[in-house]
């Protein structure tokens, strides 16, 4: 099974797929991660030295990669990899996807500071303009599962019933 995680940064995607990953026992990979290994540089490394396009061009083709070469696996992507040319139909066509949703202050709370978000500089009314426009790509995926209030253990529990169609913890 192929799982993918969609969402805002600070959403919960690389901590609810790590753990999702273990409880269905199946491999979890960093979208984000993998660019980093593959190109040498961090994230922020590679919008200063290359810009956005260059980051979001390699972000998609290690995407459609990682799409076509792993059988099951839960992946998650970068906030912005599904509001990308037609990331998310790609990924809907090749994975079950799941957003994993929470309210802008949430959010905003989380992840304001964070130096390895190149775009969490932004300013907060910047940040709520972009919040904004990627939720109608967001709410393209198959399920979403909002993290507001929750614990990852919760999230993930609840994406697993999603998952065996609202039947709770069995099988996958």
């Amino acid at each position: 099974m192929k799982i993918v995680l969609v969402g805002f940064m600070g959403s919960g995607k690389s901590t609810v797929g790590e753990l999702l990953s273990e409880k269905l026992s199946i491999p979890f990979v960093d979208l984000d991660s993998v660019i980093v290994e593959r190109i040498g540089l961090s994230i922020p490394q590679i919008f200063k030295k290359e810009g956005e396009a260059f980051f979001r061009e390699k972000e998609r083709e290690f995407l459609i990669e990682e799409l076509k070469k792993r059988s099951d696996f839960i992946l998650s992507t970068g906030g912005g990899a599904p509001a990308y040319r037609d990331n998310m139909e790609v990924i809907n066509s090749s994975a079950t996807s799941v957003f994993l949703h929470a309210d802008f202050e949430t959010l905003y709370g989380r992840i304001s500071g964070d130096r390895n978000r190149p775009l969490a500089s932004l300013d907060r009314e910047k940040l709520r303009e972009l919040y904004l426009k990627r939720l109608p790509f967001y709410r393209k995926a198959h399920f979403t599962v909002d993290t507001s209030g929750k614990s990852p253990n919760e999230v993930v529990n609840e994406i697993i019933s999603l998952l065996n169609g609202g039947r709770g913890k069995s099988s996958l």
